[in-house]
């Protein structure tokens, strides 16, 4: 395949709704012979809160409000999950 039709499918994925990339990655999960339910959603769940992370600058109380989880909920499921919380300085 192709650098162009790479980048070509990686549009048309990015174009579809979440629910339609859902559809399709679980249908990817479904024909894996070595992943098991438990695997692929703890995976999920740690891309997902990594994600958010990321996109809150690590700042886990503006992440609960905006994701409408309680913030000690995330703390779990970071611990959990083995997500290292990021030390921010102090200003």
């Amino acid at each position: 395949m192709t650098a162009k039709k790479i980048i070509e499918l990686a549009e048309q994925f990015e174009a579809l709704t979440i629910k339609n990339q859902m559809r399709i990655l679980a249908g990817k999960a479904v024909n894996s012979r070595f992943l098991f339910y438990k695997e692929i959603t703890e995976e999920f769940e740690k891309t997902l809160l990594q994600a958010l992370l990321e996109k809150y600058d690590h700042n886990v109380l503006k992440m609960s409000t905006s994701v409408k989880l309680h913030r000690n909920t995330i703390a779990k499921k970071m611990k959990k999950l083995k997500i290292k919380e990021k030390k921010t300085k102090a200003k």
